[in-house]
């Protein structure tokens, strides 16, 4: 009888047997749905810091261990309700240079005020973000399938020729011919 597990992402209950199991940097075992599930779980975990460290480098010109407020960690995870972290990070690039400009020219009162502002302006522009990145993804997802018909096509063409040249076609219609079928 396999020992009941929970998986970190979701909280599901499963077996050891049956879930995908990591061990932490202490030896400790995590169980996971799937393998798949994890992989997205770390890869949305360093798209999200990928992200921060963006934002608080490039556009808020933040030094090495300064703070993000609160108040955008909480607005970027409103967006991540809907959005990936790609395609905002994507948005906040296209539109550094109008929040470089507010930021400078503009006098805020206090951080969220700024934060406010700043959101306002990736909020108005990350729906053609989106419709973008979707469309880039499904290209993506074309052009793999494409490539992978095309090495399907190749392969059956492989096996096709080299089983033609195993086989001992005839020379001519006469070698089709039975005995009793010559003229």
């Amino acid at each position: 009888m396999a020992r009941r597990c929970v998986c970190q992402i979701c909280k599901a209950n499963g077996t050891v047997d049956t879930f995908f199991r990591v061990s932490d940097d202490k030896g400790k075992n995590k169980y996971y749905c799937t393998k798949d599930e994890y992989e997205t779980y770390i890869n949305d975990k360093v798209k999200r810091k990928n992200l921060l460290n963006y934002i608080a480098k490039d556009v808020l010109n933040y030094r090495e261990g300064q703070v993000i407020p609160p108040i955008f960690l909480k607005k970027i995870a409103e967006l991540k309700r809907f959005y990936d972290y790609e395609v905002i990070q994507i948005c906040f690039e296209k539109n550094q240079q109008t929040i470089q400009y507010w930021l400078t020219n503009k006098e805020f009162y206090n951080e969220y005020g700024m934060i406010s502002y700043i959101f306002k302006i990736v909020e108005s522009n990350i729906n053609d973000v989106y419709k973008e990145w979707l469309h880039e993804q499904n290209q993506r997802m074309i052009e793999k399938n494409h490539n992978l018909d095309i090495a399907i096509v190749n392969q059956t063409n492989i096996v096709d020729s080299t089983s033609l040249k195993q086989n001992n076609s005839p020379k001519n219609i006469t070698e089709f011919l039975d005995g009793e079928d010559e003229y």
